[in-house]
């Protein structure tokens, strides 16, 4: 007989919906699994945690946060969700690491509840999306003439810089620069 092998594996999802005006629901979700190599093809759940809110504003305010706790190895894992609390009127666009980890870091929290978290500042990224799409869809076409991106420096204009594709002197942001220069557009607040 051959070698017995566990593998473990850990998926994590995070949805975001606009619900209106500066407001905007997510789902986040946590689940690690375990495949034992003596039962193949079966695994078994060992951590799965959801969380689920409201963020609003500019700043994405934590306006609603609930936790879960669907599966987890130790009856008293679920003692570590009333803390999570505290974090509602929290931004999630700037500080959120810090703030997380200084009221549920260590024995004050769960880790795995912890890293579904910290995840949340990832919002920040899917709100500026949904923010630009209903202006100007996410289109081949769209990318390619640069409209989607002057759209986004409308909507978010730090953008600017904020990664290699966004760099200053990239043809993303170079096409966007361009037309400012050319007085064919205004120029965002912070370009």
């Amino acid at each position: 007989m051959g070698e017995q092998r566990t593998t473990k594996s850990r998926t994590k999802t995070l949805d975001a919906t606009p619900l209106g005006g500066e407001r905007f629901g997510f789902v986040a979700r946590l689940t690690d699994k375990a495949a034992h190599g003596n039962f193949p093809g079966e695994s078994v759940t060992i951590h799965d945690f959801g969380a689920e809110g409201v963020v609003e504003g500019p700043r994405l305010v934590l306006r609603e946060l609930r936790v879960e706790a669907h599966t987890h190895p130790y009856d008293d894992c679920p003692f570590a969700i009333p803390p999570t609390a505290q974090l509602i009127g929290e931004s999630v666009a700037a500080g959120w690491r810090r703030t997380v980890l200084a009221a549920l870091g260590g024995s004050r929290g769960c880790t795995h509840v912890n890293t579904l978290l910290l995840g949340l500042s990832e919002l920040t990224t899917m709100v500026i999306f949904l923010r630009i799409n209903p202006e100007v869809a996410y289109t081949p076409d769209t990318r390619r003439d640069g409209r989607w991106t002057r759209a986004a420096a409308r909507v978010a204009p730090g953008l600017s810089g904020a990664c290699y594709g966004l760099r200053p002197d990239g043809p993303a942001m170079g096409r966007v620069l361009d037309r400012i220069n050319d007085g064919v557009d205004e120029t965002p607040p912070s370009l």
